[in-house]
């Protein structure tokens, strides 16, 4: 990446005029190795500008970041929950991480014994042990490992604060808790969590301003320390599915939005573009994004219910930045390179010289995909 595609990628979100579509990259680990391979490249941590240089992409991704390798989170220094690693650190709230393997890829789940499932006073739930600000170490930064591998979040070198520094050629990011839905719903079970919502609202909000006023707090206190120093901030949460949201438009706003409102005013203090990541289909609240200040909307399932590209500029294109748009569930893995290449080419003419477009997968490559299917992205 350089000085010159940073400023692509900057124009595109701010919806300037540009001289072409900027796109970007982001593959599960199985998919990172055979493109290494297929490259004869060395180790991806190493390699991974090359990599991208290789396949003529613009910028290397990630979920709700665009930077697989340049998103920082602060070391945690708190108790050792027994879990496998993973980087959003659903541990240190009591949920245990399962791991499955499907098509030669890792995947993360976390629905197994959910920790409040059978705890139904509010009296108890207030006794919950909820994680700390003192178990995070603000000093000290590791960074996104999951792109490289799943290995231990410690094999990574720590870096002092004092080293990170804006660069003018790649993007620098921060995200981490701030998925208050899934962590609301993995620690409460998500068919509790829905009728909590509805019949048992008192309960609803002692969890959920519980969980909500740890993330605020953890990220004023993040951004206090790395906010100077990065370019974005951004936030994982996936409340939707296929069809629509999992919970009302209404009791979403209700609950939730609360809690983004004030995670995003203090990203905004830091001057931070903010990215937000939410599957399936978000129709019904793009304009709360927007609203909120969203500048970046990730991964834009267009295989989901309204999410067609054509219909969202239409609707929303002069206000947020689209980051995905490539079907990887139901095209990429089964269409002919030359079919890419055409889909490609009309999503490029949709948003021409307007910007608002950061065009690539919808989510992360899997195994599935072709080798020669993902050149062709990167060749419309």
């Amino acid at each position: 990446m350089s000085i010159k595609t940073k400023k692509l990628l900057l124009d595109s979100i701010r919806h300037k005029k540009i001289d072409r579509i900027p796109t970007m990259y982001r593959g599960e680990p199985s998919v990172n190795k055979k493109l290494i391979e297929y490259f004869n490249l060395g180790r991806l941590e190493d390699n991974w500008s090359r990599l991208i240089e290789l396949l003529g992409a613009d910028n290397y991704s990630d979920g709700e970041t665009l930077g697989g390798f340049t998103t920082y989170f602060p070391d945690y220094i708190g108790p050792d929950y027994g879990a496998i690693f993973e980087i959003n650190r659903f541990d240190v709230w009591g949920i245990k991480p399962v791991e499955i393997y499907s098509g030669g890829a890792r995947n993360i789940v976390f629905s197994k014994n959910p920790p409040l499932y059978a705890i139904n006073e509010i009296e108890d739930l207030k006794k919950y042990e909820y994680p700390k600000l003192e178990w995070f170490d603000f000093s000290l930064y590791r960074n996104n490992t999951e792109q490289i591998s799943y290995g231990s979040y410690k094999d990574q070198e720590a870096i002092k604060l004092s080293d990170l520094k804006k660069s003018d050629e790649y993007f620098l990011n921060t995200s981490c808790m701030n998925s208050i839905f899934m962590v609301s719903t993995y620690l409460r079970g998500m068919d509790k969590m829905f009728m909590d919502l509805i019949l048992n609202q008192k309960y609803a909000e002692t969890l959920l301003n519980s969980i909500g006023e740890f993330m605020v707090q953890f990220n004023a206190r993040n951004l206090k320390s790395i906010g100077s120093s990065i370019d974005l901030y951004g936030i994982w949460d996936d409340f939707a599915d296929q069809e629509s949201l999992m919970i009302s438009p209404e009791i979403w706003r209700k609950y939730y939005k609360v809690w983004y409102r004030q995670l995003i005013e203090e990203a905004k203090k830091y001057n931070l573009l903010v990215c937000f990541h939410v599957c399936g289909s978000c129709i019904e609240i793009i304009p709360d994004l927007i609203e909120m200040g969203v500048d970046i909307l990730d991964p834009v399932q267009v295989s989901a219910k309204n999410m067609e590209l054509g219909n969202l500029k239409k609707k929303f294109g002069k206000d947020i930045c689209f980051h995905g748009g490539l079907d990887s569930q139901k095209f990429l893995p089964f269409a002919k390179p030359e079919d890419i290449t055409r889909q490609v080419r009309i999503i490029k003419n949709l948003f021409n010289s307007d910007g608002g477009i950061i065009l690539g997968p919808s989510h992360y490559l899997t195994p599935d995909v072709p080798i020669e299917n993902i050149i062709a992205i990167y060749k419309g």
